[in-house]
Formats: C-alpha cells, structure tokens, sequence
C-alpha cells in the first residue's frame, strides 16, 4: 500500500522536488539566521551566569530530536531502499548518540569531571567529533543521493545494509567516547584551563571545513529535493553553532556557548518538524487511500455478489478433494438442487458415471496450472435427466480452491445431433437422388434421347439445371460442416501457382463463354512456389472466377493478376460488375450472403461459396478480401503464404503437386 503511495506521489522528502515557495522559504530562514548570528558575534564573549539545568534540558532535547529523525529516516529507507537516506539517518543517530555522551560526561554536572571516566578535555574531544561526524554523514548523503532505487527492489543486501550501519554507529559512538575518557592521554589537549585553547581553534576549523564541503555538495548536487533544501539550511545554522560555541566565544558559558548551543537545537529540529509534516501529509494520504480502497472493495464485493447470485450460469467452489463450498443460486434452474442441498457434498456424486474420471483428470490438470474451457461434462437432474454442462475454471493454490463457471448446453448439444443427423441425411438421402436425377436429364438436355417437344426441352433444361443448383447447394452444406467441425483434410505443399490458376481459368471457360466475359492472366515470368492444399486452393479460386465471371456485363474481361508480396503471392479477380453495396461489404463472407435475391436467383448461387472460401483460406494460413476497383468493378484477391526454405523441414512433398482435373459447376 505505501509503496503504490511512494511510486503515484512523491511524497517524501528525499523525492519531493522543491518548488519556488519551498526555496523562498528556506532562503528566509537562512537570512535569518545569519542576521542573528552577525548580531551576536561580538557579544559573543560576553560572560552570563552559570545555569547548570540548561546542559540536561537542551542535550535531552536535541538528542530525542535526532532520535526521531534517525527512526523516521530509517523508516523511509525500508520504504525507499535509498542509501543516501540510511547514511543520513546513521549521520542523526550519531549525533543523538554524541550528544549523550557529552551531556555524561559534562564536567560538573553530575561529578566534578563528569561521568564515564572522563577528564577535563572530554567534552571538548567529544564536541569536536559530534560536529564533524554528522556533516560527513551529510555528505555521503549527498553523493549516493542519486542511486536510490524505487521502493519494490527489495532484497537481503538492503536489510544487511540497514543493520550493519546502526552497528557501526554505534560502535563508533562508543569508541570514539571510550577515546575521550579511557583514551583520553593519547588525545592533545584543546582547552586551557577550561577556556578555548590553540588546539581546539585547529579542530574546530576542520569541523567547520567538513560543514562547509556538505553545504557546497548539496548545492552542486541538482536537482534539489525539499531534503536536500532543508539539509543546506541545516548546514548553515551548524556553522553558526559552531562558530559561536566552540571558536568565536572564550569558555563555557558565555553568550557564545548558549547560542551556539540554541543553534545546535534548531539544527536538529529544522528537518525534523518537516519529517514530521511530511509523515502526517503521507498519513493523511494513507488514510484517504485505505478508506477509497475499502469503499472500492466494498463495491466490488457487491457487484461480485450481485453477479454470483444472478447469474444464469452455474458457479461452483470446490476445494482439493472436490467437496462444494459455495455455489449460486442458479443450481435449482440447472440441476434442480437448491445451493444448501449441495454445500457440503462431493460434486462428483452429481456427475455422470461415465464422465468421473474425465472430471477428476481435468482437476489434477488445473492444480498442475492448466485452465479448464469449454469442458462439457454431463450432471445427473435431481429428477433424473441428463444435463450437459460446459466448464471453464481454474484453481487458486493461494486459496487451495476451484472456481468454476458451467453453462447449461444440453439445448446446444440437442441442436448440434440434430445438425449431425441433418447433415447425415443431406448427405445419404439428398445427394445420391438430386446426383440420380440430374444425370439423366443431362441427358435428356442433350437429345441423348432423341429430338423434344421445344416446351418440353425447356422443362427438361429447367429441371437440370434446378438440379444442379441443388447439387451444388448440397456440396456446399457439406464443406462448410467438414471445414466448421475440422473434418476437412488440408494437405498442405509446395505448389506452382501460376499452373493452379491456370487450371482455374481454363476449367471456367465454359461458363465465361456462356456469359460472354473473356478472362486473362497476367503474370511476371517465372515460377511462383506457393504452400498450400492444392486441391482446396484451386476450389477457391473456381468459385471466385464464377463469380467474377457471372457479376461481369458481356463484352467486358476479368482480369486475373499474380504478384508477389514478401512472404505471400497475391492472386486478384478484377471484375468489370456494378460493385458491392458500401452497407455490404461487411456481410459479404457470411453464410447465405447475397447482394439481390432476385439477382442470385438469375446468376445461380447458393450464398454459401464466399463463406467457404473464407474458412478455407483461414485454413490454409492465407487472406482473402475485396476492395473497390479505380475504375469501377470489384477486386477480389487471395494471399497465399510463399513456399521458403525454412519449409523444407517440414513432413511435405517438396515437389510442386500436380494440378487436379476439376471443372466448374
């Protein structure tokens, strides 16, 4: 949740940019400061009473306000995995650890040379460490600034990271303490008589110099964030603690000691009340964002609720062994069983026998990670019929669940055997008679019988050709189940296409005749290698080529064109009819799509061969489409894919398939 929070809003203040109000802000407070640090300068060695609470008071309060910074700093650091943020928080933790030890180890304050050991250069040593420990931590700071990464790249070096910089602080701490006191006679000393000595004017300067680089770093290091702005003005109230508490007053307890000293507090507390800010703002925004969500999920638990209660489709939970743990109401309607009547049981104990061990095989496949769809498994009624119904499901492992949905397609699957038995009839019933009758009056058309009666020649040719419409009707019902049901054998080769479309042309020339429409060929030289069935190709391209030529006016040419394109070749028919209408063009390759009725009735067609050509190029890996001719007439085109030497591999004849003998119909 933080981390969607972090990655939408730059929230913090190590990725907030600063604005110009931002700048200003800071810029007033740094003035300030500076106009009173000048104002006390030369007072600054001005002698005031000794106020011994003000020691405890102040280091108490400076080093609990390090203490939160350094926590709320290490917080984002888990939030923003940033080394530049750890580094500063070390750099807070180690001055709340320093302030402690001085305040122990103050002279006079809780024995006459302090706590722990110490002697009477120990809080001047531990005031030089304190003071230039955390600018160095400052500039760390400010030269990983630029390398954190975003909040989700989490891993084991970051939690290392974050462990093994509080242990070196503190084991910093500790021992530069244990230098002060235990060690304290290998240190030179820096006050004389408890005033400032030469020494600690050298040491200073060094704490100053450090303070200074931090302060140049952060400036040079652009673009600043709002941490970057606040860390300068921090920098600068740091100088004028050092300045007036350690070189510019004369002993402790001057005007300079107490100031430097406030200094030092309000360089603690300027970020800090800005983190503060900061973790309120970001709070403010958690909250916002927990209640949204909670209001979206109750939303969504509503609608899911809605959805599982009103559906028309069977939704189950199952767990493992397949127990029913929750199931919606549509189980009356589906399987005649209320949902309390099913709570609780095994679904396979409403399963049809026959159909177990497919159920069970099918759930073993799901927890393997399978997804189930369009699995038609037959339910036992409570009343005693079969219902077939169609399952998609998958299974949660972190749930150890199923879910499935069924639909009810005992309706569909008594629509498609009555298709199968249609088919069968059409097939064993139709075909053979309408094949029986059309012979003979073949026949009869001819004179194969002797001359007719003209009335009676026209009801013969009437009847033919009737009959060979139905015929073709027949065939085409057929091949559209053959291909739609994946019965349809597709022998895919290497196949010269310039001989198939010549086929093509040549085995419609009866038909061009009888219309009066010439077709031509225009091809570049050489031999065009194409993948494909040769056999269903060379149908599409009959019943386009009919098609061209029936939609054409007398006297005019289709013309038939090959041209390569990349990995395909492209056949076009550029007939010279009326067109497809624009409200048309869509519906052209759906089943029983005609332009005219009347018009289909008087060129011949059963609205079926556009569709199948369709499906059969689908099959065939190509394309088939149409576009409006530049000078009118249709264009109708078919892209078949190239034969390539990668196809070599492939199980296929690779020399070109001869072209089958077939005629129009």
């Amino acid at each position: 949740m933080v981390g969607r929070v972090v990655a939408e809003h730059p929230v913090f203040l190590s990725t907030a940019p600063a604005d110009a109000s931002n700048r200003r802000l800071a810029l007033a407070v740094v003035v300030l400061s500076l106009l009173i640090f000048l104002g006390l300068v030369p007072f600054a060695r001005q002698p005031l009473p000794v106020v011994w609470p003000f020691i405890p008071i102040y280091q108490s309060a400076l080093a609990i306000s390090d203490l939160i910074a350094a926590a709320i700093l290490l917080i984002q650091f888990n939030i923003l995995r940033s080394r530049a943020i750890l580094a500063l928080a070390c750099g807070y933790l180690f001055t709340a650890l320093m302030a402690v030890a001085h305040t122990l180890s103050f002279p006079g304050l809780f024995a006459p040379t302090g706590l722990l050991g110490a002697g009477p250069q120990t809080t001047a040593w531990l005031y030089v460490f304190w003071h230039g420990g955390f600018p160095l931590a400052v500039v760390v700071y400010a030269l990983l600034r630029q390398r954190w990464r975003a909040a989700n790249a989490r891993n084991e070096a970051d939690s290392w990271a974050l462990w093994l910089g509080v242990g070196a602080v503190i084991a910093a701490a500790l021992g530069l303490t244990a230098l002060t006191t235990v060690g304290q006679a290998l240190l030179p000393n820096v006050l004389t008589g408890g005033a400032n000595g030469v020494g600690l004017v050298v040491t200073v300067g060094t704490d100053l110099a450090l303070t200074f680089a931090a302060l140049l770093i952060l400036w040079l290091r652009r673009p600043h964030s709002m941490l970057d702005l606040w860390l300068m003005v921090v920098m600068v109230a740091w100088l004028a603690d050092i300045a007036l508490s350690a070189l510019l007053n004369h002993a402790r307890f001057d005007l300079g000691f107490y100031a430097g000293r406030i200094y030092g507090l309000l360089s603690a507390t300027f970020v800090l009340l800005v983190l503060l800010q900061e973790t309120g703002a970001l709070y403010a925004q958690l909250a916002e964002r927990f209640q949204t969500e909670h209001q979206e999920r109750k939303r969504e638990e509503e609608e899911r609720r809605r959805i599982f209660e009103t559906s028309l489709d069977l939704i189950l939970i199952v767990d493992r062994i397949g127990t029913i743990l929750r199931v919606n109401p549509s189980s009356a309607a589906i399987l005649g069983y209320e949902p309390a009547e099913l709570v609780g049981r095994s679904a396979g104990g409403f399963v049809f026998p026959d159909d177990l061990d497919l159920v069970r095989n099918e759930m073993r496949s799901a927890r393997r990670g399978h997804l189930i769809r369009n699995l038609a498994i037959r339910y036992l009624h409570k009343d005693g019929h079969i219902v077939t119904l169609s399952w998609s499901g998958v299974w949660s492992e972190p749930e150890q669940r199923h879910f499935f949905i069924g639909r009810d397609v005992t309706e569909q699957k008594r629509i498609e055997r009555m298709k199968d038995e249609f088919i069968a009839t059409v097939s064993h019933e139709l075909r053979t008679p309408v094949t029986a009758i059309a012979g003979p009056l073949g026949l009869l058309a001819t004179g194969a019988a002797g001359d007719m009666p003209d009335q009676v020649k026209r009801l013969v040719l009437m009847a033919h050709n009737n009959s060979n419409r139905l015929r073709g009707l027949i065939n085409d019902i057929l091949d559209i189940d053959k291909i739609e049901t994946e019965k349809m054998a597709f022998n895919l080769g290497a196949v010269d296409i310039k001989r198939l479309v010549g086929a093509a042309i040549k085995a419609n020339r009866g038909l061009a005749e009888k219309f009066g429409v010439g077709v031509s060929l225009e091809a570049d030289p050489g031999d065009e290698i194409v993948r494909t069935d040769s056999d269903r190709l060379l149908q599409v391209l009959l019943n386009l080529l009919s098609n061209a030529v029936k939609f054409s006016p007398p006297g005019t040419q289709v013309v038939v064109t090959i041209e390569p394109r990349n990995d395909d070749v492209r056949v076009s028919l550029r007939d010279q009819g009326p067109g497809i209408p624009e409200e048309f063009k869509t519906l052209i390759f759906e089943k029983f799509a005609q332009v005219e009725a009347t018009d289909a009735r008087q060129k011949g067609g059963t609205g079926l061969g556009l569709s199948i050509v369709k499906q059969t190029m689908t099959r065939l890996g190509g394309r088939v489409g149409h576009f409006a001719a530049p000078a009118g007439g249709t264009i109708f085109y078919v892209d078949v894919p190239r034969w390539t030497e990668e196809m070599e591999a492939e199980p296929v004849d690779l020399r070109p398939q001869p072209v089958p003998a077939m005629t129009a119909h």
